[in-house]
């Protein structure tokens, strides 16, 4: 099965494209240049800077111990980043030139963070450039990439879970069961998903679990759709006639004999559902509905710097809108690739 799936182009490419994006996202705090909680590093002096910028600054505050949980949550800030070049040491000063500014400063070097054990100077190179806020660009779109990452794969789980369970039971049990369910899905059905998306932003509020509820509880009905029809299907087959008769229970059947051959649908739908969350959660937070500032989103990027597009720094909206097509894409892109490697009639003519 893997060899097959990895001789359909469009399959690998869109592997390697979410890999792209996922490895760094896995690694998060610990390659950011910025590794601060949300990468929320605000430097006024450096807002707006191109991508390549490289500056030098001093840290005023008191070091921290690293933990744990700041690779996942990020570091505490560590202190005030004041960009400067320092122009000269004495035994308890350093004298330094502010970013922007002419004149020289002194500073009691028992209240700086060093880098060594001679060093007070750190260097960092924007690669992406800054924000309007100075924040590090490559920094929030890293930890953005794993945000959209855990809310694709949250949603997959509570939508397939939610949609295989009220399809199959749709499909197997027939009769007023069916036409109830198949009723309820014809509702949600109706209501387009980002509207059922914006309600229950509404309801539940701002944040991280917030937006996992609302997208995942938004993209169940095509998996519900989708399960029902082939639960009937499968219900007509002579190995499950042969098992109702025999007479195992239902919820044996649906798990042990349908569960199995619905497997190959669900992937595909899992890979659908993964793009259309994060799609979903990247137009709940630009529309201010999604996860709450400070935190990095995407779809927050690009709203934050929309104006920017009439602008020489029109990259600042540009590159978060571009990371959310190509992940979309990479995703329905193994999603045909998974579906063409399930169909018989297309993997004996490959």
């Amino acid at each position: 099965m893997l060899r097959r799936l990895w001789q359909k182009t469009a399959f690998r490419i869109g592997l390697i494209t979410t890999a792209v994006f996922a490895v760094p996202a896995l690694l998060g705090y610990l390659i950011t240049p910025d590794n601060t909680k949300d990468c929320n590093r605000i430097i006024p002096e450096l807002a707006n800077r191109p991508p390549g910028f490289s500056f030098t600054y001093i840290l005023a505050g008191k070091p921290l111990t690293a933990s744990f949980s700041d690779y996942f949550s990020g570091a505490p800030s560590d202190g005030t980043v004041i960009p400067c070049k320092v122009t000269l040491q004495s035994k308890d000063s350093i004298y330094y030139i502010a970013y922007a500014e002419t004149d020289t400063k002194a500073i009691a070097k028992s209240s700086l963070i060093m880098q060594d054990e001679e060093r007070f100077e750190y260097r960092q190179t924007a690669l992406l450039g800054t924000d309007r806020f100075g924040r590090d660009m490559l920094s929030r779109l890293i930890i953005g990439a794993r945000v959209s990452l855990l809310v694709g794969l949250v949603s997959v789980i509570i939508s397939l879970f939610i949609g295989t369970i009220i399809g199959m039971a749709a499909g197997y049990y027939g009769g007023r069961t069916d036409s109830i369910l198949s009723w309820l899905i014809a509702v949600f059905w109706s209501i387009p998903t980002l509207l059922i998306a914006l309600g229950l932003s509404f309801a539940f509020g701002k944040g991280l679990w917030q937006v996992l509820l609302a997208t995942g509880l938004s993209t169940w009905v095509e998996v519900a759709r989708v399960v029902r029809g082939q639960t009937l299907q499968l219900r007509q087959k002579e190995f499950i006639l042969s098992s109702i008769i025999t007479g195992f229970r239902p919820f044996y059947i649906m798990r042990r004999h349908i569960l199995p051959n619905l497997k190959g649908t669900l992937t595909v739908m899992a890979t659908t559902n993964f793009a259309a969350a994060i799609l979903l959660e990247s137009g709940l937070s630009f529309l201010g509905l999604g996860l709450a500032p400070p935190t990095p989103s995407w779809g927050m990027m690009v709203k934050e710097h929309l104006g920017n597009l009439v602008l020489d720094n029109a990259y600042l909206a540009l590159v978060p809108g571009l990371a959310i097509m190509a992940l979309v894409m990479a995703f329905n892109l193994m999603s045909m690739g998974v579906r063409d490697a399930l169909d018989s009639r297309i993997s004996s003519t490959t």
